[in-house]
C-alpha cells in the first residue's frame, strides 16, 4: 500500500507539473496573439461581406469616401410621396435594427462613423420639398442614434454623425438615368451641370418642365422620381483589438486605402446605349418685318421692301457677323414711278451676352448672343426712283456707320427670336436726274427715257451730281430663325438642333 501510494503522490506531483507548463504555454501563446494583433492591419469582421454598406477603417480620420463609393455602397431608406415618418416593415430598417446592430455588438466592434443624406425628388415646391428632405434624413439619424449601445460613440455623436440634406436630388437623377441608358440623359446632364453650377435649384427644374411641352418632365415623374424621396446612409467601424484574429477573415475582407474624402454626392457613371447628339446654332436667318410696310413719300403708294439677312455664331466670345440684302422691285411704267433698289450689307456685332466654348448645348442655343448689342456696318447701294414722268434719279452709293439693338428668344427652344434696332451714319452717292422724252427737242416723241442734259452731248458725263446723308439710316423690327447649327460630337453642320442616334 504505501509503494502503491508513493506511487500515486509522484503521479499527482508530476501532474501538476505538467498543467503548470501547459498554462505557462497557453498563457505565451496569449500574449503572442496579442502582440499579433497590435501590429496586424485593421480587423474587420464577417459582417462586411454582407453589407455593402457597412465599411471598417483604422480610424475616423481614414475614412476616404468618394461619390461613386457612396452612391454604390449606401443603403436607402425610401418614403411615401410627402411623408418623412419611417416606412413600417421597411426591409432596410428591419435588417438594421435585428440583424447588423445586434453581430455588431457580438463582434465588439467600435462605430466611428455615419454618413446619412436625406432627399426629396424634384417635384413640388421648393420650400417644401427643402423640408422634407431635412425631416427625412433626421428620422433616419434618429432611428440609428436610439439603437448606439456604445457609450463611447454616444459621446461625440455630433462629432461622428454626417447628415446631408439634398432639396431635390437632381444628382442621383443624373446617376439614375445614365445607369439605365436613357436617351435624355446627356441633355438633363447639361441642364443639372449649367443650373447647379450656379446654385440655382428652381430654374433647374422649371427648365426641365419646358422640355418637349411637358413629356419629359412626365417621364422623369414616372420612372425615377419614386427612387428619390429616400434617406440613404453609411456605417463606419473598426474593430476592437481583443478580438480573436481569424487569418482568413482578414485577408478576405481587408479594404485597400480610399483616395479622397468627399462625403457624399452621387457619381455618374454607365454608357447609355441611346444618346442625343447635340449642336450648337451656327447661322440664323432673318427679314426686316418694318420694311414691308414701308410707304415711299413722292412714290404715293406703298412700296414693300423685301429684305433678308444672314448672322454667324461663333463658338465663343461676343462678336458676330453678318450680311443683308434690301431688294424693292417695283415698276408702274403708265404711272411712270419706279422704286428699284439694291443695298447690299455687311456688319459686325458685339453681345453684351456673350458665349463660351464650354457652355452646354442647349444653353448656349438659347442664351448665348442675346439681349443688347452694338453694331458696326457698311453697305453699297444702286438704285432708280422715279415719281412721274419729269422726276427721275438714278445712281449709285456707299455708306457705314453704327447701331444698336436688342434680341430676345421668344420660342421655348431659342430657336425663334425677335429683334429691335436701329441705325445712324452717312450715305454718299452719285446719281443723274432723268425724265421721259427727250428735254432737247420736246416735239420729238418716241416713248424713251432720258438724262437731263440740255447742253452740247459731248459735255455729258455720268454721276455728275453728289448727295450726302447723315443721320438715321435703318429702323428695323426684325424676325430671326437659326437655321444651321454645327455638330459637337463629330464634324459637320445639321439643319436641326438635336439629332437622335441608336446604338446597337
Amino acid at each position: 500500500m504505501k509503494k502503491c501510494a508513493s506511487y500515486s503522490s509522484i503521479f499527482r506531483y508530476d501532474n501538476y507539473r505538467a498543467q503548470r507548463c501547459c498554462g505557462l504555454l497557453l498563457l505565451l501563446m496569449s500574449f503572442a496573439l496579442q502582440v499579433m494583433a497590435q501590429q496586424s492591419v485593421p480587423v474587420t469582421s464577417r459582417i462586411n461581406k454582407d453589407y455593402p454598406y457597412i465599411w471598417f477603417v483604422e480610424k475616423r480620420d481614414s475614412i476616404r469616401l468618394t461619390d461613386e463609393d457612396f452612391f454604390n455602397s449606401c443603403a436607402k431608406v425610401v418614403f411615401p410621396v410627402n411623408k418623412f415618418d419611417l416606412p413600417k416593415n421597411d426591409k432596410i430598417l428591419n435588417e438594421l435594427d435585428q440583424i447588423v446592430l445586434p453581430r455588431v455588438n457580438q463582434d465588439s466592434l467600435s462605430l466611428v462613423g455615419i454618413v446619412i443624406r436625406g432627399a426629396a425628388s424634384p417635384e413640388g415646391p421648393y420650400s417644401f420639398n427643402k423640408m422634407l428632405s431635412e425631416k427625412r434624413g433626421k428620422a433616419l439619424s434618429d432611428f440609428v442614434k436610439q439603437r448606439i449601445s456604445f457609450s463611447d460613440f454616444r459621446n461625440a455623436t455630433i462629432k461622428r454623425l454626417s447628415e446631408d440634406y439634398v432639396t431635390e436630388d437632381y444628382r442621383s437623377l443624373c446617376i439614375a438615368m445614365k445607369q439605365a441608358g436613357d436617351p435624355n440623359y446627356n441633355y438633363v446632364k447639361d441642364l443639372c451641370d449649367y443650373y447647379l453650377g450656379k446654385n440655382d435649384e428652381k430654374r433647374l427644374k422649371q427648365a426641365l418642365m419646358k422640355v418637349q411641352q411637358g413629356r419629359l418632365w412626365k417621364h422623369l415623374l414616372k420612372t425615377y422620381f419614386p427612387e428619390l424621396r429616400a434617406a440613404r446612409f453609411m456605417l463606419f467601424f473598426r474593430q476592437l483589438p481583443q478580438v480573436t484574429l481569424d487569418p482568413q477573415i482578414l485577408r478576405e475582407t481587408i479594404l485597400p486605402p480610399m483616395q479622397q474624402p468627399e462625403l457624399p454626392v452621387p457619381m455618374l457613371s454607365a454608357l447609355p446605349r441611346e444618346e442625343f447628339l447635340l449642336r450648337k446654332k451656327m447661322l440664323s436667318v432673318k427679314t426686316n418685318l418694318l420694311l414691308y410696310g414701308a410707304y415711299i413719300p413722292g412714290y404715293d403708294r406703298w412700296a414693300p421692301i423685301p429684305n433678308v439677312a444672314i448672322e454667324y455664331y461663333p463658338l465663343g466670345g461676343h462678336f458676330t457677323f453678318g450680311a443683308s440684302f434690301d431688294m424693292p422691285w417695283w415698276q408702274d411704267y403708265n404711272a411712270h414711278k419706279y422704286f428699284q433698289f439694291r443695298n447690299y450689307q455687311v456688319e459686325a456685332r458685339w453681345y453684351a451676352r456673350g458665349a463660351k466654348k464650354s457652355d452646354p448645348a442647349r444653353i448656349y442655343n438659347k442664351k448665348a448672343y442675346t439681349g443688347f448689342y452694338l453694331q458696326g456696318y457698311a453697305h453699297l447701294a444702286v438704285f432708280g426712283i422715279c415719281f412721274d414722268e419729269n422726276r427721275g434719279w438714278v445712281g449709285e452709293g456707299a455708306g457705314a456707320g453704327v447701331g444698336a439693338g436688342y434680341v430676345l428668344p421668344i420660342s421655348k427652344s431659342g430657336r425663334w427670336k425677335l429683334e429691335v434696332g436701329a441705325q445712324l451714319g452717312f450715305f454718299r452717292c452719285k446719281y443723274d436726274p432723268y425724265q421721259f422724252e427727250n428735254p432737247v427737242n420736246l416735239a420729238y416723241r418716241d416713248g424713251l427715257y432720258y438724262y437731263k442734259w440740255t447742253q452740247k452731248p459731248e459735255l455729258f458725263k455720268k454721276r455728275q451730281y453728289r448727295w450726302n446723308w447723315i443721320g438715321p439710316t435703318r429702323i428695323g423690327v426684325t424676325l430671326s430663325y437659326d437655321l444651321l447649327y454645327r455638330r459637337i460630337q463629330k464634324k459637320g453642320v445639321s439643319l436641326k438642333s438635336t439629332e437622335r442616334r441608336v446604338e446597337p
